[in-house]
């Protein structure tokens, strides 16, 4: 008998879903939070005080691996836990109804990895666009406090990516590369991309929307253009291919591309620094890296089909109701 045929909750409308979901984000994560913190102290022998106070240094060994650890613990909380307990409330079976069940043909994985790399002269060239915004004279304020939040945000980026040994870069993997590509994916596109779907009736605005909100949620406002368009990216492909598996590929790839050309540079194998790999001012260059990333994309979105349906295709996905 199979455990995950009744939805406790399967009437709500896509709005009411979204209402729940957002409870459900704010109540995991605190949980979540809640018990970290408390484990903090047995686990790294010190204060709860002590752990508010290194979260603010970038520089000690144990604030890194508090931050690390709690890095890890946010991704569960915010992200993995309440979209896998949502779709357990709204159709019973998480798995199947975030298209975790079934996969694309084999030639796109690969595919995905070109996709990724060939964009990105495209990408650095938004992330340098999207540095030169300027905003009017009266909200100048805003514009200290956004970039505050970046430089801090590439602070954490810069600690994190000092890798001593090959250990702390297959954790960085984990926690860069894998957590963050499996979590946002089940968020954006495996939950809230489809229920934005029903709700608005519009795909394209669904994608959008989840995407920005993508953008958004990391608070990161010089690059939030690029960030934007990678999300588009991640939507499409899942919309085209029916997998979530693709985009959480697509995803894992970019994040993971920072941490390893980053320790490649420290162990002196390469020059550089992940902030510039794929930087180039060439403007020939940067058609062609858009040029084949559209090209690419649309040979996945014609080619691109599922390798295997959904069981009998009664199965609800977030954003259904019973008729």
């Amino acid at each position: 008998m199979n455990p995950f045929r009744k939805p406790l909750l399967p009437d709500l409308s896509p709005f009411m879903q979204l209402l729940f979901t957002m409870l459900l984000i704010i109540a995991c994560y605190s949980l979540i939070f809640l018990l970290g913190l408390l484990l903090a102290q047995p686990l790294f022998g010190i204060s709860t005080e002590a752990v508010f106070a290194s979260l603010a240094s970038f520089d000690d060994p144990l604030s890194l691996q508090l931050l690390r650890y709690f890095q890890v613990l946010q991704s569960f909380g915010l992200f993995i836990l309440p979209v896998l307990a949502a779709c357990f409330f709204f159709t019973g079976n998480p798995f199947r109804s975030l298209r975790l069940d079934q996969g694309p043909k084999g030639w796109v994985y690969p595919a995905l990895i070109v996709l990724m790399f060939i964009s990105l002269p495209m990408v650095n060239w938004l992330i340098t666009l999207n540095e030169s915004m300027k905003l009017p004279g009266f909200l100048q304020e805003v514009e200290v406090w956004m970039k505050t939040t970046e430089d801090q945000a590439t602070q954490l980026t810069d600690a994190f990516l000092k890798m001593p040994d090959t250990a702390t870069m297959l954790l960085n993997l984990i926690m860069i590369g894998a957590l963050p590509a499996i979590g946002e994916e089940l968020l954006f596109r495996g939950l809230l991309q489809p229920l934005l779907k029903t709700w608005t009736k519009n795909i394209h605005f669904a994608i959008f929307l989840s995407a920005f909100l993508f953008s958004a949620m990391h608070l990161q406002f010089y690059g939030f253009l690029p960030r934007l368009i990678l999300g588009l990216m991640f939507g499409y492909l899942f919309c085209w291919t029916g997998s979530l598996w693709v985009p959480m590929i697509a995803h894992f790839v970019n994040n993971s591309a920072a941490v390893v050309v980053s320790w490649l540079g420290q162990q002196g194998w390469i020059s550089g620094d992940y902030e510039h790999f794929g930087e180039t001012g060439n403007f020939w260059f940067i058609l062609l890296s858009t040029a084949a990333t559209i090209l690419l994309l649309l040979l996945i979105s014609k080619k691109g089909t599922m390798t295997a349906q959904p069981g009998n295709g009664n199965e609800k996905i977030p954003g259904d109701q019973k008729p």
